[in-house]
């Protein structure tokens, strides 16, 4: 057997632990997979886990995107400038140090209930991780690369684009596959304390009326789509930037 297939013996192994423990309690307290098979049906026909679904992405996707840009750009300056840099870390370590959800009640009551409290949980949450590794990428890059780009007349906009953004790309993807993942999970974390809708809010909301089966659905959609969302968009990045990370 090819070791790529190993993995996938973890799902019947799951399953069967899963029915295991689900035969000792009532259906109404543990679900067996089946039961939540029927509740995802169940959902897929009223259109509201989809709805939940589309929302958190959408966050999810908002929130990164602008975070990424930040780290990038304020990257890029602190690895050019020594003295940025010096004064940026210490704030960095104070920031990386807090969880993400420390600063999710306060945000809450800032921006209100809806999605701007959502994106900026994800953005603290990402931006620090991304941060961290491209100043860690600009500070391996050779000077002789910088000098040779300056002596043929680059500076500025032109030296970040074209000598700085390509050598960082690999130790950035690392950020970004870590700030993904704490992201993700702050995200969902959010939306169970204060959100109006999302996959956090499935599962805290059916928590409160004693859906099992709905909060085990809810259970299993965050660990699904992170695993799509790996293998269709973050590991393809990191073949294509980063190879030699992966093992």
């Amino acid at each position: 057997m090819k070791k790529k297939w190993i993995g996938w013996l973890a799902i019947p192994f799951v399953l069967v632990i899963w029915f295991i423990i689900s035969a000792q309690y009532p259906s109404y307290m543990f679900p067996s997979p089946i039961d939540v098979m029927h509740e995802a049906g169940t959902q897929w026909e009223k259109g509201e886990i989809q709805s939940h679904i589309a929302l958190s992405l959408k966050r999810l996707g908002i929130g990164f995107i602008i975070s990424m840009f930040l780290a990038f750009l304020i990257g890029i300056i602190a690895g050019a400038s020594r003295l940025f840099r010096q004064f940026l870390m210490p704030i960095v370590t104070y920031f990386q140090a807090t969880p993400p959800m420390a600063w999710a009640p306060l945000l809450i009551i800032l921006l209100g209930l809806g999605d701007a409290p959502m994106i900026a949980v994800i953005i603290i949450a990402s931006f620090f991780p991304i941060l961290i590794n491209v100043v860690q990428g600009m500070n391996q890059i050779p000077e002789t690369h910088i000098r040779a780009a300056r002596s043929l007349g680059a500076k500025g906009w032109k030296l970040a684009i074209y000598v700085y953004l390509p050598e960082i790309i690999p130790a950035a993807i690392s950020g970004i596959t870590v700030g993904f993942a704490i992201s993700w999970r702050s995200l969902v974390a959010a939306e169970m304390i204060g959100g109006n809708a999302g996959i956090g809010y499935f599962i805290s909301f059916n928590g409160q009326i004693g859906n099992a089966s709905s909060v085990l659905l809810g259970i299993l959609l965050i660990g699904f789509l992170a695993l799509i969302l790996d293998f269709l968009l973050l590991r393809p990045i990191q073949k294509r930037f980063a190879s030699w990370a992966i093992r």
